[in-house]
């Protein structure tokens, strides 16, 4: 456990830099962030949004991913017009 100078232990995220990759530390570091959920719950802590409006965002969202499945059934030649999906 790493610790500050002062004898306090770390917090939060942290990401060690060897043999002067810098570059390869970063996307370790965005892997790490991107998988903690960390950037999206900051990304939602920004502004308040009210419960109608974000069923209505998720709703869109939900009717995007179906139209865009339906298109790809229909490109790889697996949707069937009869059938109820």
């Amino acid at each position: 456990m790493s610790r500050f100078r002062d004898g306090r232990k770390s917090r939060g995220m942290l990401v060690e830099v060897r043999n002067d990759d810098v570059g390869r530390a970063l996307r370790t570091f965005s892997k790490k962030i991107q998988d903690s959920g960390l950037l999206q719950e900051v990304r939602e802590r920004m502004s308040y949004e009210k419960p109608a409006v974000e069923r209505q965002r998720m709703k869109k969202q939900a009717r995007k991913r179906w139209e865009r499945a339906v298109e790809d059934m229909i490109s790889k030649g697996n949707w069937h017009k009869e059938k109820n999906y």
